[in-house]
């Protein structure tokens, strides 16, 4: 090339990291551009720009290069919006979502975590281990949620295809992807039967006698606080003071603080307070197991899981008219929203609303 315009180039690309560079070609020499930023470098390829041989006029080239900067400068606008690196975004959106679902599902802890571990072993079996930002299309998304169904139950693929969605909404945070394509393919969650006791079940059950009391007091405390069995399990004699049970709650974080009913204090009058947790029991598929044999020798065919308890206590409260933002607060949900689904499954209120109506 011509000295003349090597010292041109020279010129447009003094301290730059998007470098005007030539390939020699039969006719001349081919244009392209050069990014390098933050240990990342990316060639496109300026199509049109040809700089001709030696015979040709300097200013001729010289025009050719004046065009080939400004489509630079075009370049550099695009790249660097705002500060950003634009194309450090664009090397994430080829990177392996797997690595990322992986970061992501690290970071969380408890039930929360269990639940994210089983999602992302089917997502990861479903990519087969590999899969691209730009390769989640919504056709994509669609079969993702098919596999889920035909895998696991219908209340467990929505909350997986939940993860997932959450996983994008992740990547729309970071820059990765402009919008979160899952959120376009349907994803109805049906109402799950929550089933609870009567009261006139409790009473039975606290008249009953199991071999192992620490199920049965766990579960009918449970009934009483509306404690969660992650939150029993850990349950320590520090953690209650003066007639208040104050525990912060593992799958929020949030600390609870619950005054407890004579009901509740009577069952840890039970316990013995020779060890530090208040409550010895063993993994929630043997306590579920020992709880449904129990039941059953009480003639409650209903199918009650240690959960349920939780349930017990909040159509309990609302069925003795406290209300439902009081309750929200002691089930220590973050929403009222989670709250009302058990309003549903009241009838007496319903019943009492409509004996208030007038006669004529």
């Amino acid at each position: 090339m011509n000295e003349k315009l090597k010292k041109e180039l020279k010129k447009l690309n003094y301290k730059s990291s998007y470098k005007i560079k030539y390939r020699k070609q039969k006719d001349g020499y081919s244009l392209y551009l050069e990014i390098q930023r933050k240990n990342l470098r990316e060639t496109i390829n300026l199509k049109g720009y040809i700089l001709s041989d030696i015979a040709s006029t300097v200013q001729k080239d010289k025009q050719i290069l004046q065009k080939a900067n400004e489509e630079k400068s075009k370049y550099n606008e695009r790249y660097e919006l705002n500060g950003n690196n634009v194309l450090l975004q664009n090397k994430l959106r080829e990177s392996n979502v797997i690595d990322f679902y992986n970061a992501l599902r690290s970071k969380k802890s408890g039930n929360t975590l269990k639940s994210w571990n089983n999602a992302y072993k089917h997502f990861q079996r479903f990519t087969k281990g590999y899969i691209k930002f730009s390769d989640i299309t919504l056709q994509f998304c669609e079969n993702y949620r098919e596999y889920l169904l035909s895998e696991v139950s219908e209340n467990t693929a929505c909350t997986y295809y939940a993860n997932f969605k959450t996983l994008l909404n992740n990547a729309v945070k970071k820059g990765i992807i402009q919008s979160n394509i899952a959120s376009y393919v349907e994803n109805p969650k049906p109402t799950p039967k929550r089933e609870f006791l009567t009261i006139n079940e409790i009473e039975k059950l606290s008249n009953s006698e199991y071999f192992l009391p620490d199920i049965q007091n766990a579960f009918l405390f449970s009934c009483f606080t509306g404690l969660r069995i992650s939150d029993i399990k850990k349950l320590r004699w520090d953690n209650i003071n003066e007639g208040y049970l104050e525990i912060e709650q593992e799958k929020t974080d949030e600390l609870l603080r619950l005054k407890l009913s004579e009901t509740a204090n009577n069952i840890l009058n039970k316990q013995h307070q020779d060890s530090e947790l208040v409550f010895d029991l063993p993994g929630e598929v043997a306590i579920n197991r020992h709880l449904e044999k129990w039941l059953k020798e009480n003639g409650i065919t209903k199918k009650i899981t240690f959960h349920c308890a939780r349930h017990t206590f909040a159509t309990m409260c609302l069925t003795y008219d406290i209300d439902i933002y009081t309750v929200s607060k002691l089930l220590g949900h973050t929403d009222i929203k989670h709250t009302q689904i058990y309003a549903k499954l009241i009838d007496k209120k319903r019943d009492a609303a409509i004996d208030k109506l007038p006669t004529f």
